[in-house]
């Protein structure tokens, strides 16, 4: 009777330490919604060699076609690999506007692997 007792006091004492940690492994998934708002739906990669490479030598920028916030971009950043179509976590992290209309913005992509990388806007579109 006494080691059931003991065994019922150390599972109500476990049960808290418990909670709190499944809570805090949640929490740490809700800092990444906060880090990264937005999601970017990648439709389309692919690589264009930069002006003045010699052939072969790896030297490209990697472009993709993404959907954020409702609006069609072309992102480009400094690569030499391919990524893969999907959703990924991003926030904004530039954004120049003036009244006439020009812009300029930079938005970065959290990666699962928790690299992040960043990409210039170089091409805008409507639905």
């Amino acid at each position: 009777m006494r080691r059931v007792l003991m065994g019922v006091l150390a599972l109500g004492m476990m049960l808290p330490l418990a909670a709190s940690a499944q809570k805090s492994r949640y929490s740490s998934s809700g800092d990444v919604e906060l880090q990264y708002p937005l999601v970017a739906h990648v439709t389309h990669a692919f690589l264009v060699p930069v002006m003045g490479a010699a052939e072969g030598a790896g030297s490209s920028e990697l472009h993709v076609e993404a959907i954020i916030d409702g609006t069609k971009y072309e992102l480009k950043t400094n690569a030499s690999g391919m990524l893969h179509p999907g959703e990924f976590r991003c926030r904004e992290l530039k954004i120049n506007e003036s009244k006439a209309g020009w812009y300029s913005r930079q938005y970065e992509l959290l990666f699962d692997d928790g690299t992040h990388v960043m990409f210039k806007v170089v091409g805008e579109s409507s639905n």
